[in-house]
C-alpha cells in the first residue's frame, strides 16, 4: 500500500485500500485500488458549462479551469461499486484555490461513475476531475483525500465505522 503523505510524480501509480459504507444493504465494500493521476492541464474558465448567474460567469471568465484524467484499477479483484474517490487540486505547498464551484461541466473532462463491470482484477475506470482558480493562484498538485488518507465524509445517520481512528493519516500527493 502507498504510505500516507507520499509524494508521487504525475503518471505514477498509488496502491490504496478502500472501504466504503453502502447504506443499502448496510454493508462495507472493500478492496484495493490502483490510482494514476495524469498531469494537470488547464483551459479558460469560460469553457465551463452550467447554469450560473451573471456574477459567477464574470468570475469564470477571469479564472482558469484545471483538470486531470484519473485512471483507477481494481487491484484486489473484489466486486466493487464505488463513489468517485475524493481528490483536491491545490497550489504548490498545499494552499487551496480561491474559487469554489458548485456544479458545471467541462467539455473534454467527463466525470464518470464507477463502471458496472468493476468487479474483477484489472478492471479499469477512467474519469476526470476539474477545479477552478484565478491566474494568481495556480493549482499544481492533486491530493487524494479518501479515507484512510483523508477524513471520513459520511451521512450523519450512518453509523460511525469502528476503524474511525485510522482516518486522516495524510493525503497522497501527485505533483
Amino acid at each position: 500500500m502507498t504510505r500516507p503523505r507520499t509524494r508521487l510524480r504525475f503518471g505514477q501509480k498509488a496502491i490504496v485500500p478502500i472501504r466504503e459504507y453502502n447504506p443499502l444493504p448496510k454493508s462495507y465494500g472493500e478492496g484495493v485500488l490502483g490510482i494514476v493521476v495524469q498531469r494537470i492541464r488547464q483551459t479558460r474558465g469560460s469553457r465551463i458549462e452550467g447554469n450560473f448567474d451573471a456574477h459567477s460567469w464574470a468570475l469564470l471568465k477571469r479564472s482558469i479551469a484545471y483538470y486531470a484524467k484519473i485512471v483507477i484499477t481494481n487491484e484486489s479483484g473484489n466486486a466493487m461499486s464505488l463513489s468517485l474517490p475524493r481528490f483536491e487540486a491545490r497550489r504548490s505547498g498545499g494552499g487551496v484555490g480561491n474559487v469554489s464551484l458548485l456544479g458545471g461541466e467541462l467539455s473534454g473532462c467527463p466525470e464518470s461513475p464507477s463502471p458496472d463491470s468493476f468487479d474483477h482484477k484489472g478492471a479499469r475506470w477512467v474519469t476526470c476531475k476539474f477545479w477552478v482558480s484565478t491566474p494568481s493562484y495556480p493549482l499544481r498538485e492533486i491530493y487524494y483525500m479518501t479515507p484512510p488518507y483523508g477524513k471520513n465524509a459520511q451521512h450523519p445517520n450512518d453509523p460511525a465505522p469502528s476503524f474511525n481512528q485510522y482516518y486522516d493519516l495524510g493525503a497522497i500527493i501527485w505533483h
